[in-house]
């Protein structure tokens, strides 16, 4: 990555340990980069409107507020940013990132952490993209139901925002995942299965076989004989002998 690219940067974080970390990490990894710190949701508010930053780099909880809060006005403006968010507190948020596809970072973090997410930005300023994330990610924030969630699936040539609910099952397709949905339109990604599995099993879907996972509420019917889980539509899904106790106890438990 040619870390000589120029970009102006945001920084809000209201402690200054970590704010200086970043400061430090940024000089040094991308020489050319201008930055401005702030503390508080009010100072980078004057800030972003002085500079126009590429990048905003935004702690979560701040003394005057949700840096959530703040960026849902900025979004309104559809200007050209990109974010990374840090945080100390492992909660709901998280999952919403991971459904967006936004980065985060986890307090304590390495700088090499920030680094790479500095660079993944850089590679991305140009994404047209990027903004369906960001409303992704918005929608999911305010919409704390699971059945109201959305999820961004990125293949090699587009993006999607496909609502929770209306995915019936999910396959392993050697290293890439199959995502069928009502619909019937089927959408091909590059991450693995398992992936999914642990960013979805709170929403309701259950891993019933080692190649799948399928949303629960779209299940009418279970095969004994076949071992085939039956989902609106006519679809069967096999359900592995391992996972056919979780299967049936979840069945019975209707």
């Amino acid at each position: 990555m040619n870390n000589t690219l120029k970009m102006s940067c945001l920084l809000l974080e209201d402690d200054q340990h970590w704010l200086s970390i970043m400061q430090e990490t940024l000089q040094q990894h991308f020489p050319q980069m201008s930055i401005c710190s702030s503390t508080n949701i009010t100072e980078a508010s004057e800030a972003y409107l002085r500079y126009q930053p590429d990048l905003l780099i935004l702690d979560i909880n701040l003394p005057d507020g949700l840096s959530f809060e703040w960026l849902m006005e900025l979004q309104k403006q559809e200007k050209r940013f990109r974010v990374i968010f840090t945080t100390a507190y492992a909660d709901y948020a998280l999952q919403a990132f991971r459904f967006s596809a936004l980065d985060f970072l986890l307090k304590p973090y390495l700088p090499q952490e920030l680094t790479e997410a500095v660079e993944k930005a850089q590679k991305s300023i140009s994404d047209q993209h990027y903004h369906q994330q960001l409303e992704t990610f918005i929608h999911n924030y305010t919409h704390q139901d699971q059945k109201d969630k959305k999820i961004v699936l990125r293949t090699l040539d587009e993006i999607f925002i496909v609502p929770i609910a209306d995915i019936l099952s999910i396959e392993a397709d050697n290293s890439y995942t199959r995502f069928l949905l009502k619909s019937r339109q089927q959408i091909l990604v590059s991450q693995s299965l398992k992936e999914f599995d642990s960013q979805l099993s709170p929403s309701g879907f259950m891993r019933v076989h080692q190649s799948h996972l399928v949303n629960l509420k779209h299940v009418t019917g279970y095969k004994k004989k076949s071992n085939m889980l039956l989902l609106e539509g006519e679809l069967q899904i096999p359900v592995s002998q391992h996972k056919k106790i979780k299967v049936m106890e979840y069945l019975n438990n209707l």
